[in-house]
């Protein structure tokens, strides 16, 4: 063996000394480097607070949610950090990096391809970090081979999901669920075949199927697809998935049965179907049941499921949810389902079901039966006597079936209960007074049963809804139930007067419906005090005194209804001052004179069978069954002798009556000379929906003329009518909508125009435009209505600027779209929740404070309209369509609304403003 030379020693020892020098000196460059990184991607998320210890010195290794191997970043945990702003590119300097977490922070920024330089990234989370704009096409050919995690949920993701990312041969957990992603799933990704877990679920898919490739995902231990867009049968090559533990495919539009092999999945926990359009029965292969660690199944709302309910569900020992709302299933609940030791809540209302509840429901639930919803069934029998056995049960909802028998007293004593529906039932008894007392009832609606009892003074603190009408409840009204919001309890044996605290006793009550009772004594002055009371109803009573003046003051009543008691004197002036869309005083022993503000043509029909009232006009005014004062007084006059002096005066004062008419009649004949034009043939009514118009036919005539055409429909023409208050002599306008109809107006739809009119013209809130009057002849089929004018125009100008296509129907917003083309500025966000919230304002009102409720089925932005300080004002009911569709077919094409346009799930063939229960 050679030797080396005496002179190579001392290099080959000086070698020895330097190569670790060298290696501490790569090392300690090594770490410097890594900590500028960290210290750079501190900086531009602007040194939050969770990296206040990132301080530039000591070993990075030891710093918060950072992980080392041999002195190298290999982690980087920071989730739910708080940490704001773009994404840092220094995190692509990391080059020992294989696991990045940044979920659930505000990373406002495009998919990383800094990320592209971390070749050893095997778990990736950048789920719910606000990402946005297209994933790249590249992403499968440039991240790490390595990856076998990439969760991208949650963000808002758009385009089409990348063909490449099947070039991640190592992915096990790929999560693109919620965000905006589009087109349709890629076959691709059934290359992975060693996926695990594919959340594809929430998204904006085209409609297509689950791609036939996804059978080759054979490992696939959750699939997650709800909500996107699938169709066709339902894949049967689900069932040759055998670790699948969770399938959810719900709200797509899948057809089809569901394969019998999936209730043989044995690692099957949780199945979710709903919202499909799956048929047929839910059958088990020759009885055989291989999923018996079910934990939740949910197949409601696919509406043709049908057929008995499986035996089967009753034997799962884990199963703690069963949804089969929705459905057309027939036939008796299994007994065994009663029986299920984890049962929680069992959903089955709408469908056919039969025969009488599981008698043993709720005894054997080790985990506390808390939720029972049967509604809409025909099931029959009594109600389970131990529903709330184990002490944690809250909801039973049965309405609309035919149980029978009472209350039991253990459901009525149940400290936990909160929400008990049992209308629509036959169940009769009486019910125990702890339901009232011992339970934390929000919610109870026992209508339309024979039920029977009495009400404790003192309702349970937390109830909110109390519904009771149509049964046979006796004794007196409550007086204290301080969460109380509704409370309707007609056509009962309530007695005794109406408690006098009431008003303090009550504070937060909404609607009260006592009619149909045996109520007796006044109204006390107290009910004024309900500040929030919105309907009242007192009506079919025997109520006595006179009507509390008080009542005036409240100023968010909608709907009164006293009719059909025994009260007597004069009806208060302030009454008024109440916005009412409804108010019935009929069948009492009513004197004296209408106030003039009620006696408009939309109380027209509130006053009957009080033959002690009348009004103020000289001829029969609007109000059915209500005689003239004047007609009376001159009736009582010619009955009785004058005197000389008083007769004198009379002369006079007819006299001078003589001389104003003459003045008058002046007036009159040139103010109708000058709208000759416009009337033509004359004859027109005006049919006032507000008091103190401030203007009469003549000045809406008068402007029906090209220079104040402001814009057209199509329905008609919109003017800007400009007047001068014959009150005060202010200047003011309004905008009138001429409507021509497409043909004859029969006698039938002229009726329902009249009716319409008037309970939109009694509606009165800050935020919908006010129906002031309507014009009309009788051998006319046109209309003319007033609107108040509304001088910033339309939402949809101010959001667009520019105008809208003609057509859209309605008389203010087409002459607001004529404006809207000419501005340039638009609307600052303020404005626009201002906006938002008065439009949100003005539906809730018409849809849940007007009696009876309101749909306005044309919602849209030009039928939002602006005043003069960008209060919005909800326009356009369909009364102007009504009247321009006449002689045309009864269709769809004839309902309220704009041409071509219907709000979902009011496909009516009628017109109708309203709402029916």
């Amino acid at each position: 063996m050679a030797t080396l030379p005496c002179r190579a020693l001392p290099l080959l020892f000086l070698l020895l000394l330097v190569l670790p020098c060298c290696t501490l000196h790569r090392a300690a460059a090594q770490a410097a480097d890594e900590r500028r990184l960290l210290m750079q991607i501190k900086g531009v998320w602007g040194d939050p607070p969770a990296l206040a210890a990132w301080n530039g010195s000591g070993d990075h290794c030891t710093w918060p949610h950072v992980t080392c191997d041999a002195g190298r970043v290999t982690s980087l945990s920071l989730g739910n950090t708080g940490v704001a702003g773009p994404f840092p590119d220094a995190i692509g300097g990391l080059s020992s990096l294989t696991s990045l977490n940044i979920s659930y922070n505000n990373v406002n920024d495009t998919f990383p391809t800094s990320l592209y330089r971390c070749a050893s990234l095997r778990h990736l989370d950048l789920s719910l970090t606000y990402l946005r704009g297209d994933l790249p096409a590249d992403i499968g050919r440039r991240l790490g081979k390595s990856l076998t995690t990439l969760m991208l949920n949650g963000n808002y993701f758009t385009g089409t999901i990348p063909a490449s990312l099947s070039l991640l041969k190592n992915l096990q957990s790929l999560t693109l669920d919620g965000n905006w992603l589009a087109g349709t799933i890629p076959a691709e990704l059934g290359n992975l075949t060693g996926l695990q877990k594919l959340t594809l679920a929430y998204n904006r898919f085209s409609v297509g199927e689950l791609p036939a490739s996804f059978k080759n995902l054979i490992r696939l231990k959750t699939l997650f697809a709800a909500n996107c867009s699938l169709t066709g049968d339902f894949p049967s090559y689900v069932v040759q998935m055998p670790e699948l533990e969770m399938l959810d495919l719900s709200t797509n539009g899948l057809t089809g049965s569901i394969p019998p092999g999936i209730w043989n999945l044995t690692k099957l926990r949780n199945v979710a179907l709903y919202k499909n359009n799956l048929g047929g029965e839910v059958v088990i292969d020759d009885g055989a049941f291989g999923a018996v660690n079910l934990e939740q199944i949910d197949l409601s709302e696919n509406h043709r499921l049908s057929g008995p309910i499986p035996d089967s569900f009753g034997l799962l020992p884990n199963l703690n949810t069963l949804s089969l709302f929705n459905n057309s299933f027939s036939g008796e609940i299994p007994a065994s389902i009663g029986r299920l030791p984890s049962l929680k809540m069992l959903k089955l209302f709408s469908n056919r079901l039969t025969g009488t509840l599981p008698p043993d429901l709720g005894k054997h639930s080790s985990a506390g039966l808390m939720y029972i919803e049967v509604d809409d069934n025909e099931i029959t029998g009594p109600i389970p006597e131990g529903l709330c056995a184990n002490g944690k049960f809250q909801s039973f909802t049965a309405s609309n079936n035919r149980l029978n028998g009472s209350i039991p007293a253990g459901l009525a004593g149940c400290a936990t209960l909160n929400n008990l529906q049992l209308a629509n039932n036959q169940l009769s008894g009486e019910v125990p007074e702890t339901l009232w007392t011992k339970t934390q009832l929000g919610y109870v609606i026992l209508r339309n049963n024979r039920l029977g009892g009495s009400l404790p003074a003192r309702l349970y603190r937390n109830l909110s809804t109390l519904f009771i009408e149509n049964n046979q409840f006796s004794g007196n009204i409550p007086a204290v139930a301080v969460m109380l919001q509704k409370f309707t309890a007609g056509n009962n044996n309530f007695s005794g007067e109406i408690p006098a605290s009431l008003g303090k006793g009550m504070p937060l009550l909404q609607t009260m419906d006592l009619s149909g009772n045996q109520l007796s004594r006044g109204i006390p002055r107290s009910v004024a005090k309900l500040r929030s009371l919105t309907q009242l109803d007192l009506s079919r009573n025997q109520l006595t005194g006179e009507i509390p003046a008080e009542l005036g003051d409240m100023r968010t009543l909608n709907a009164l209804d006293l009719s059909s008691n025994k009260l007597s004197g004069d009806i208060p002036p302030p009454l008024a001052r109440l916005l009412l869309s409804s108010l019935n005083l009929s069948s009492n022993q009513l004197d004296g004179q209408v106030p003039a503000g009620l006696a408009i043509a939309a109380y027209g029909r509130s006053f009957l069978d009080n033959p002690g009232l009348c009004h103020a006009g000289l001829g029969p005014g609007y109000l059915t069954g209500v005689r003239s004062c004047a007609a009376g007084s001159q009736a009582a006059s010619s009955s009785a002798g004058v005197s000389p002096a008083l007769r004198t005066g009379l002369l006079a004062a007819a006299g001078a009556l003589l001389v104003l008419i003459v003045a008058f009649a002046f007036f009159v004949v040139r103010d109708i000379r000058k709208t000759k034009r416009a009337a033509q043939d004359g004859g027109w009514k005006i049919t006032p929906f507000q008091t103190d118009l401030g203007f009469g036919e003549a000045a809406i005539l008068r402007a029906l003329t090209e220079e104040n055409l402001v814009g057209s429909g199509g329905s008609g023409r919109v003017y800007r009518a400009a007047y001068t208050n014959r009150y005060n002599g202010n200047a003011g306008a309004v905008a009138v909508k001429q409507i021509r109809s497409a043909g004859k107006v029969d006698e039938k739809l002229e009726r329902e125009f009249e009716s319409e009119a008037g309970i939109l013209g009694g509606v009165r809130h800050k935020n919908i435009v006010r129906l002031l009057c309507c014009l009309s002849r009788d051998d006319s089929a046109g209309k003319l209505l007033v609107y108040d004018y509304m001088e910033n125009g339309s939402l949809d100008g101010w959001l667009h600027g520019q105008a809208l296509p003609e057509g859209a129907g309605h008389p203010v917003s087409s002459m607001a779209r004529a404006r809207s083309g000419r501005r340039e500025a638009g609307l600052d966000w303020p404005a626009r929740i201002k906006v938002a919230v008065g439009a949100a304002q003005g539906l809730c009102y018409m849809h849940h404070e007007c009696s009876p409720p309101i749909v306005h089925r044309d919602v849209k932005t030009s039928n939002i309209l602006l005043d003069s300080e960008f209060r919005a004002k909800v326009a356009d009911f369909g009364l102007a369509r009504m009247m321009a569709q006449a002689g045309t077919p009864d269709t769809m094409s004839a309902v309220a609304g704009s041409f071509g346009y219907m709000a979902p799930g009011k496909e009516s063939t009628h017109p109708s403003l309203f709402a029916r229960d």
